[in-house]
């Protein structure tokens, strides 16, 4: 039997430390998934892609490379099914995010993109954020975060070229300078058509529960906006009853809720597929 789903494993680099073993876990529990309604499926490294032709007619990947993006994007243009599509996950790039979500009407952290070729005071470096606040965030401005430094707070204006002189001595173009806002955070898992399967709040967990009603409605107005199918994210929710989203990633690893979770991913990859005439 003809493999008839092809799944893709995470670069390394971008699963470091602890993450690499729940990024495979969700992956393959997926793929279980799929097995057990009966179709032949196959994993592998991201690494193999540039010297493969497309193999199967559906795709699940949690690749993020470019040049890994780039191969599937050349298959999606052969009619593969690619979830999530790598326009989707080109989206969830940190400059392509913060400038996609300052555009929208969804409550979002004012932020500035700084290019680090650049030097001078913080006002002329970072223009878009007020003059007074309880503080910033600086994140690298290409990926989400792979080390501890990559997103660092900083408390006072005046330390704020400090940190990004040290993206820019590891060779990084662009930081996101974002204004910090007080309120409980809440991390969240989704999939488009399912809602969202699970969120917890990682720092208190004996605080009030979310109106799953508002996440919900807050997460799909945000994959819709990046055309995500799998994803998670991060939200604050402020003493005045805001909800703001300040993160979104394209496939997650589900912590909390794997074995649930996969099997809502395959059942979306599954109807993705059928709507699509590939079953």
């Amino acid at each position: 039997m003809p493999v008839q789903f092809l799944g893709i494993y995470r670069e390394k680099r971008f699963s470091p430390g602890a993450h690499a073993a729940g990024d495979a876990e969700i992956l393959e529990l997926t793929q279980a998934a799929i097995e057990r309604a009966g179709y032949q499926t196959t994993l592998i490294a991201p690494e193999r892609l540039p010297t493969m032709p497309p193999s199967a007619p559906v795709v699940f990947s949690m690749c993020q490379s470019l040049e890994a993006l780039a191969v599937l994007q050349a298959w999606e243009q052969q009619g593969v099914l690619v979830l999530n599509t790598p326009a989707a996950v080109h989206a969830c790039y940190r400059l392509a995010l913060v400038t996609a979500l300052s555009q929208t009407t969804l409550p979002f952290p004012r932020s500035a993109i700084i290019p680090l070729n650049k030097t001078g005071p913080t006002a002329v470096l970072c223009p878009g954020l007020p003059e007074s606040t309880a503080g910033w965030w600086v994140k690298r401005g290409d990926v989400h975060a792979m080390q501890s430094d990559d997103v660092l707070f900083v408390r006072h204006a005046i330390d704020l070229p400090a940190q990004l002189a040290r993206l820019r001595q590891r060779g990084i173009s662009h930081a996101v300078v974002q204004e910090h806002i007080a309120g409980q955070e809440w991390k969240f898992y989704a999939v488009r058509g399912h809602g969202v399967l699970h969120a917890f709040a990682p720092h208190d967990v004996h605080c009030p529960p979310i109106d799953d009603a508002r996440l919900n409605t807050l997460a799909r107005q945000a994959s819709e906006g990046l055309g995500l199918d799998i994803y998670g994210g991060d939200c604050l929710l402020t003493s005045d009853g805001t909800l703001y989203l300040i993160d979104i990633n394209d496939w997650p690893s589900f912590r909390g809720c794997r074995p649930v979770a996969a099997t809502h991913i395959a059942q979306h990859i599954l109807t993705q597929a059928q709507h699509r005439g590939l079953l």
